[in-house]
């Protein structure tokens, strides 16, 4: 299984512009709002991480981005091909999106949350 890159547009040399996890940590995907979808990807036992990604609202038409992403994260940690690599989620910076993730056009990291809205999955 391979690793998962994430980066937000601003070069990816300071702390939050870049994210990279093993997606065996997911915890969960869940809409924001209409515009913004959060993955989450357990830290420790009571702290996780927490990419949220800004995305156009399909909402009305063929329903929100977070099942989108969250096949994304699933297929890249699935794919046999990812053995041993890291995947290019959503690279901002260098315009690369896995599958058809070119939707997102903003990402922001927050690392060790403990937002008492989401449950810890082990």
């Amino acid at each position: 299984m391979g690793l998962l890159y994430f980066a937000d547009g601003n070069g990816a040399n300071l702390t939050k512009e870049a994210y990279v996890v093993d997606p065996t940590s997911l915890a969960c995907v869940v809409p924001v709002t209409t515009t913004t979808t959060a993955a989450y990807f357990n830290r420790t036992a009571t702290t996780r991480d927490k990419i949220v990604f800004t995305h156009d609202d399909k909402t009305t038409t063929s329903g929100h981005r977070c099942r989108e992403i969250a096949f994304a994260i699933a297929r890249a940690a699935n794919s046999s091909l990812s053995e041993g690599t890291m995947i290019d989620m959503a690279d901002l910076d260098n315009n690369k999106f896995y599958l058809n993730l070119s939707f997102i056009t903003g990402l922001v990291v927050h690392l060790n949350t403990s937002e008492s809205n989401t449950t810890i999955i082990r």
